[in-house]
């Protein structure tokens, strides 16, 4: 196998929601609100801002409903892993828990912290097995939003939002996606050995660039579509994809407080790559982020970050087993 991923697909503050003096209601799902008054409360490092950036065109409505603000207090925590994944996927959050998510995994480099973000479900059950998994493991957020596909870019905003408020010690942010298997080892060796000269601005992954909008509204690609007064551009910045990317400290808030003046797109890596632009940041290519299942079939992968294809427990357990077998 070579080193490196070749392309086999196409290329494809701190939001408190305040309560000042009235209650505020969150709607279920994303909305168009034109503007809302800019969160006065918590680690707003701008309230001295003019009163006109007080208004934000796409404001992020909404609280948690599962929290564990607690969760890197007091802590020197080197890497925060987030994981985005649907609420009914608990096999798959105990599969990574076991695995790569391990929290004690790599000794002697500072803390890593896992946790699982996602919306809410339509269904009781679900919430109430999500509401015992958080009181056993203490590793869930979740926001006041409906858990659904369209909606993947309101989760992301809420990663970033609960890395700044309340894991602002990390000095790298992981979001991933749960079908993606990730090589700890690789992934915190590299880390370690940037310079801190490219140790802020980073934001890395599997780029992708020149990816044109779809603008048939009733062609094979529909449910693409994005109007053109969403994105009124050719072609869309270039972009991490989003099944995995690692940010350094500064990048969460950096990201969130551009989303609040950025037109809502639900498709959330590309929404990301719209903010970057407008931050003046270039994302930066790792071909080890892999965008398609590597057989992970004993160790010596160094040259692999992230996998993506391991949507079972039983394949990721296998790759784990395979990947720390005499290696590490």
């Amino acid at each position: 196998m070579g080193r490196f991923c070749a392309s086999k697909a196409p290329q494809a503050v701190v939001a408190v929601c305040v309560l000042v003096g009235l209650l505020y209601v969150f709607p279920p799902l994303h909305q168009d609100v034109t503007s809302v008054e800019w969160p006065l409360q918590g680690r707003d490092p701008h309230q001295d801002r003019p009163e006109y950036l007080r208004r934000v065109p796409n404001p992020h409505p909404f609280t948690f409903t599962l929290n564990n603000p607690g969760k890197c207090k007091g802590e020197d925590v080197f890497l925060l892993i987030i994981v985005t994944t649907p609420p009914e996927s608990k096999a798959q959050r105990q599969a990574i828990r076991n695995t790569w998510g391990d929290e004690i995994n790599i000794p002697g480099i500072g803390a890593i912290r896992t946790i699982f973000a996602f919306g809410v479900s339509d269904d009781a059950g679900i919430q109430q097995t999500l509401q015992d998994e958080n009181e056993m493991f203490r590793d869930i957020i979740q926001e006041s939003f409906t858990d659904a596909p369209r909606n993947g870019t309101l989760k992301t905003v809420m990663c970033l939002k609960w890395a700044f408020q309340f894991c602002p010690n990390a000095k790298y942010v992981m979001k991933t996606s749960p079908d993606t298997f990730v090589n700890i080892f690789s992934l915190v060796t590299y880390l370690k050995g940037l310079p801190e000269s490219e140790a802020s601005e980073l934001m890395l992954g599997w780029v992708i660039t020149d990816k044109k909008p779809t603008r048939d509204p009733n062609g094979p690609w529909k449910y693409w579509y994005v109007p053109n007064d969403v994105f009124p551009g050719d072609t869309f910045p270039p972009y991490v994809w989003g099944f995995a990317y690692v940010m350094s400290n500064d990048m969460p808030w950096l990201l969130y407080e551009t989303s609040l003046t950025t037109k809502y797109l639900f498709m959330a890596d590309i929404y990301l790559g719209i903010c970057l632009e407008k931050l003046g940041i270039a994302p930066r290519h790792h071909s080890g982020f892999c965008h398609y299942d590597v057989n992970i079939n004993s160790c010596g992968f160094e040259w692999l970050v992230v996998s993506r294809g391991a949507g079972n427990p039983e394949k990721m357990t296998k790759y784990w087993k395979a990947l720390t077998s005499k290696c590490y």
